[in-house]
């Protein structure tokens, strides 16, 4: 079940992309060889212990598991310079200001070095005050003076103390990764359901742990995957740091159409499946977003086109009558929303490209379809007719792309629209 997931993860990662594999002990061992076949073991980068449990439960008799493993890999490990996880709140108070530095708050750390002789680092300093101190010292004589000079050396509130070196909160990316998680349990991630109102969920991932995840693999303009999506704890993570530190980030959120059991808590409450569950999350977390950000659901479904059928006859005329009746390929119920999207992603656009009607138009409806960077569009007529007024209200030129339905068409507007733009018909 995971290998073929896995294998295309990583056609999917870019360059730099990389990806977090959740697991419990019993399978861990497994996990990581299947992901050192499909990635190579040259990009582990690492593996975090995520205390998930505070205490035993009633069938912890032989023993009590209260971790869980998340495997961290690269699609190529040599694309990435550094990964950084945020400062905890305890980590920035230590950050202070007494000398009022304009570059603003600073943490101290020691200069003097032990184990060492060399002897271009063996001198005097003198404090402010007049104090000598005599060390090994981290910097030779000449760049500690700098320091002196760039008042990045802090002596003390009384100027008569040992020299430390200055090290500004504003330099501080944040810390490398710690492989050991404490920052929260499966119980607060049932606690982020119940705040949104819903208790329908058994053992969701808290939002603050898989925000982590993302503060130290992720960029402000990045796009996350996760292809089992739950409940849409990531897709909430995402749009709760982009809140939090100005990201653009997008999510794509998987999930099966997986049932709920009969008599659970979600079932009785509507949902009859996790997908519902997860959707009902997103919507709520947008809604109380101050920047109320927007989504699209897609569920994957059969082709909004005929396939050609194998003739069941020999005898000709059938043949041509069934012909006949199959000149618009479009299946029967199509709907205008799903024909779009299918036609987008036919012409290799992606699924969150705007697509919009055209204004001005007497008798055709006709769809602008644009790429999100706004490099590529093309125009669509999903019509039984086209009129030629309303096509020469498009403005259509040589590399503009049309697509329409070849009924829509009579052989004169057909070889015009052919001359005037590169015409797509289905």
């Amino acid at each position: 079940m995971m290998y073929p997931r896995l294998f295309l993860a990583r056609q999917l990662l870019t360059e730099d992309g990389i990806i977090f594999v959740s697991i419990d002990d019993h399978e861990v061992y497994n996990l990581r060889l299947m992901m050192n076949e499909i990635f190579g073991e040259e990009n582990f980068i690492g593996g975090f212990v995520w205390r998930k449990k505070a205490g035993a439960g009633a069938d912890s008799k032989l023993f009590f598991r209260q971790h869980e493993h998340i495997l961290m890999y690269a699609h190529t490990k040599g694309q990435i310079a550094e990964l950084f996880q945020p400062l905890t709140k305890k980590q920035r108070d230590e950050y202070k200001n007494p000398d009022n530095d304009p570059h603003g708050p600073w943490a101290s750390t020691d200069l003097t070095r032990t184990g060492d002789n060399d002897p271009a680092r063996i001198y005097e300093v003198i404090s402010p005050t007049g104090k000598k101190f005599t060390h090994c010292w981290t910097y030779t004589k000449s760049n500690f003076e700098k320091l002196i000079d760039d008042n990045l050396i802090w002596w003390g509130k009384d100027g008569n103390s040992k020299p430390k070196r200055k090290r500004f909160l504003k330099e501080k990316a944040g810390l490398t990764p710690r492989s050991w998680i404490d920052i929260a349990l499966t119980a607060d991630g049932t606690s982020d359901l119940k705040k949104l109102g819903l208790s329908v969920f058994d053992y969701p991932k808290p939002v603050k742990l898989l925000k982590l995840f993302l503060q130290i693999a992720t960029k402000p303009n990045d796009l996350v995957l996760d292809f089992f999506a739950g409940s849409g704890t990531t897709a909430q993570a995402v749009i709760e740091l982009n809140q939090e530190d100005g990201g653009n980030r997008q999510f794509i959120m998987v999930q099966l159409p997986e049932l709920t059991p009969e008599k659970s808590v979600g079932r009785k409450a509507g949902f009859e499946t996790i997908a519902a569950i997860g959707k009902e999350r997103i919507r709520r977390v947008c809604h109380n977003s101050a920047e109320s950000p927007g989504f699209r659901v897609f569920k994957l479904s059969p082709s909004n086109y005929e396939t050609e059928s194998v003739p069941q006859t020999d005898d000709l005329q059938i043949h041509i009558n069934e012909l006949d009746e199959t000149l618009d390929p479009l299946r029967e119920g199509w709907s205008e929303e799903d024909v779009l999207y299918e036609i987008a992603i036919k012409e290799g656009y992606p699924l969150d490209s705007t697509i919009v009607p055209i204004e001005g138009l007497a008798t055709n409806t006709v769809f602008q379809v644009t790429a999100p960077d706004e490099t590529l569009t093309f125009h669509v007529c999903l019509d039984e007719k086209l009129t030629e007024t309303d096509i020469e209200r498009l403005g259509l030129s040589k590399d503009s792309v049309f697509v329409c339905r070849d009924v829509a068409l009579d052989d004169t507007l057909a070889a015009n629209l052919a001359l005037q733009c590169r015409l797509k018909t289905i």
